[in-house]
């Protein structure tokens, strides 16, 4: 330890040679150097483990060889008269019996336990500051009754204890933290909702207040009902126009893959009667060489072969070209001729799950979703309100799954929320599966960042038809109508270059 503290009226009593060079206190266990000065020993070992060790009185080099105990001053301190030099402490004594007086003195200053509190304070003073004064003390919190540091209390409760009561951002009522998606979900009467057949046709303002939207329900039922018996029979005529059409489409390549039959045939022929005449070319070369001719006459006959062969060989290439052109031309008839409606229900009918190639047999689903704008342009427009993912199975014998989402949410989510859900297919090994379908399944919305996903975690329902055995192509979707806020998309790196990625792990 360094030197000891004393008063001020002792320091003017006492001989100036009991004062450390170094730390300006009474010395303790002193040490003298070679050019005669004195210090406190710990005083001397912080100068010697320095790279350049001097005295700080005259800048004398150091040395362990240079400096040694002094116990004569050790003796002239012991016979020293010293005072406390706590504020408010009247013990005196002697020189010896002053380093454990300062040990147990009850107006020293201590330092609290915690390193972050900087606050000082008598030794006496250590229950009340532990148990009220210091920040950094343990509290306990008076919702949860968990252990809280007392400076992070405020931001506990503003941001973390599951029981803090919070308002509900619509109807502003205080509800349990925990609770209060549920609340917004479910029962809060001032969530903005928009009624379900306002897409076949209802004219109601949007959004209403949920307590205004079961009135509407109750009050339109009639209009409601006769509007989606009008949109079913639009939706049937529609069906029936496309079976015409892909019928009529079914004619229209059955005629031009007849075409382009048609214009093979002939380029075969054409190519095999070249190749008959470049096989009796070479048949008049070889009879020419075995007659054995004269020399300027086989040179004559082989050059105009030659030039016969140069002649067949570039009609050769251009019926090749030929070739490709007509077919391309067909191609573009084909593709004119077919109504774009019918390209269109194509095209939907691969994008079905049922239609992909099987992504992965381990439980694990990555799915790359591309040109990420324009298929949330889609959404939000209604041409195309969600999307599946490529197929994928538990394990290589097990259940078929894929995901589907909703780029612009699903029903009242709709504008507001992204919605995820999970759905269970239809699989070639359900006979040999235990039904109901039970396990636990994690969807992510992928940080492509600092690894921050969005991630939703549930366990299936047995009691829910979503997770029997199918029936038919798809069960109905089970998942997250709320998984992520729509705003909340740029405040990480979920999409990046116009690409986001959905990862669905079941186990």
């Amino acid at each position: 330890m360094p030197g000891i503290k004393i008063t001020d009226e002792d320091r003017k009593r006492i001989d100036a040679k009991f004062i450390c060079t170094s730390c300006k206190l009474v010395l303790y266990k002193p040490m003298q150097t070679m050019c005669g000065h004195l210090m406190c020993q710990s005083c001397i070992e912080t100068l010697l483990g320095s790279s350049d060790p001097k005295c700080p009185e005259d800048g004398e080099e150091l040395s362990k060889e240079k400096v040694f105990p002094d116990v004569f001053t050790k003796r002239e301190l012991s016979g020293l008269h010293l005072h406390c030099a706590n504020s408010g402490c009247s013990w005196q004594s002697t020189y010896d019996k002053l380093e454990g007086h300062s040990q147990v003195c009850e107006h020293a200053l201590i330092k609290c336990m915690h390193p972050q509190c900087h606050m000082k304070f008598k030794s006496s003073q250590l229950g009340e500051h532990y148990n009220s004064e210091c920040e950094y003390r343990n509290v306990k919190c008076d919702h949860c009754g968990k252990d809280v540091v007392h400076a992070l209390l405020k931001e506990h409760l503003g941001t973390r204890c599951e029981n803090a009561p919070v308002a509900c951002k619509y109807c502003k009522k205080h509800v349990l933290r925990k609770d209060i998606e549920k609340h917004e979900s479910e029962s809060c009467e001032a969530v903005p909702a928009t009624c379900g057949f306002h897409a076949v046709g209802c004219s109601s303002k949007t959004p209403l207040k949920r307590k205004e939207l079961r009135k509407h329900l109750e009050k339109e039922l009639v209009g409601h009902i006769t509007l989606l018996l009008c949109f079913v029979l639009f939706l049937a005529s529609k069906f029936n126009e496309c079976d015409s059409r892909l019928e009529y489409t079914g004619m229209l390549q059955k005629a031009v893959r007849g075409d382009i039959a048609d214009v093979r045939s002939g380029l075969a022929e054409k190519c095999g009667m070249l190749v008959g005449k470049l096989t009796s070319l070479e048949r008049r070369i070889e009879t020419l060489e075995s007659s054995g001719g004269g020399d300027a006459r086989l040179r004559n006959e082989v050059n105009e072969m030659s030039i016969r062969l140069r002649d067949l060989t570039s009609e050769c290439t251009n019926i090749r070209e030929r070739n490709t052109r007509l077919e391309q031309q067909l191609r573009d008839r084909m593709s004119i001729m077919i109504p774009r409606q019918c390209r269109e229900d194509v095209t939907l009918q691969r994008d079905m799950p049922w239609q992909q190639a099987i992504d992965s047999y381990n439980g694990i689903l990555l799915w790359k979703i591309e040109s990420y704008q324009r298929k949330r342009q889609d959404a939000i427009k209604g041409v195309k309100t969600f999307l599946y993912s490529p197929p994928f199975y538990s394990d290589q014998f097990g259940y078929k799954m894929c995901a589907k989402i909703y780029m612009n949410g699903d029903g009242s989510r709709r504008g507001s929320h992204l919605s995820l859900f999970f759905v269970l297919m239809r699989g070639d090994y359900d006979t040999l599966k235990t039904w109901p379908f039970q396990k636990k399944i994690t969807m992510m919305l992928l940080d492509q960042g600092n690894g921050d996903h969005m991630i939703y975690t549930f366990h299936s329902d047995p009691q829910s038809s979503s997770f029997q055995r199918p029936k038919s192509d798809t069960n109905i979707a089970s998942g997250s109508p709320l998984f992520i806020p729509l705003d909340s998309l740029n405040n990480r790196q979920y999409i990046k270059d116009d690409v986001m990625f959905i990862k669905v792990i079941v186990d």
